[in-house]
């Protein structure tokens, strides 16, 4: 009889998953000795609507990438979803994302590339392990050529502003706030090559990860979205004074 009761009243452990991220405003970075921002959200709130324990840690993008590959309860945000990273993860979204380009300074009319093969003549900056060093790559960009990496994808922007870096590469939600940081705002810029080919943000999950938790996390993530929630989000997140 004991027993019967013990087994009765024993908690019931929630599947538990390890999420990784990057500093990547205002999609996520550290606020408070908290993990905070748009992508952030979305996500901590399909955990607990999906009642999961899930636990947040911040690296850079790279020691992030690697840890979720190797982790079997581990999962990636805001992970770019392509032809090349598919079968590498299971996916949910789509998270928070806008357009991404090349762009150049106003001021620096002779950086004038039209396209990726104009664009290996100048300097463009990409984080380590990140989907555009890899894209880049695939299309004949080299380091030490027209590549330099960095730890952080917004780690460009201090050096593309003093004219260190050509091209800078961001999106149409995020750009204004990196420049926010440094006192400019996205008249000082203007866009040149698009890369919305690259793919749009998801939360990666490793293929260890149970497809009824995936399958969870997807139904969570929908509700968010029909509720009205994540329109509050955005309105809390996407606003050029975040850091």
């Amino acid at each position: 009889m004991s027993s019967l009761l013990l087994a009765i009243s024993a908690p019931v452990f929630a599947e538990q998953l390890h999420l990784y991220t990057e500093h990547f405003p205002p999609y996520s970075y550290v606020e408070a000795d908290t993990i905070a921002g748009l992508n952030t959200e979305l996500v901590r709130r399909s955990c607990v609507k999906a009642q999961l324990q899930c636990h947040f840690q911040l690296y850079p993008w790279l020691r992030a990438y690697e840890t979720a590959i190797k982790d079997p309860h581990g999962a990636l945000y805001s992970t770019s979803r392509n032809a090349l990273r598919e079968p590498m993860f299971k996916w949910v979204g789509p998270l928070a994302h806008s357009k991404a380009n090349m762009y150049r300074l106003k001021t620096r009319p002779e950086v004038n590339p039209t396209n990726l093969q104009d664009a290996k003549r100048y300097v463009i900056a990409v984080a380590r392990g990140d989907v555009y060093e890899l894209y880049l790559q695939s299309q004949g960009f080299e380091h030490g050529v027209n590549l330099l990496a960095l730890a952080a994808k917004a780690d460009a922007v201090g050096l593309f502003l003093q004219g260190k870096v050509d091209l800078l590469i961001g999106s149409e939600l995020i750009l204004p706030i990196w420049l926010a940081r440094y006192d400019q705002t996205i008249d000082v810029v203007e866009p040149l090559i698009d890369l919305s080919v690259v793919g749009a943000n998801y939360l990666a999950l490793n293929p260890a990860v149970p497809d009824g938790v995936v399958q969870k996390l997807q139904v969570a993530l929908d509700e968010i979205y029909a509720s009205g929630e994540y329109l509050q989000l955005s309105q809390k997140y996407l606003t050029p004074h975040q850091p």
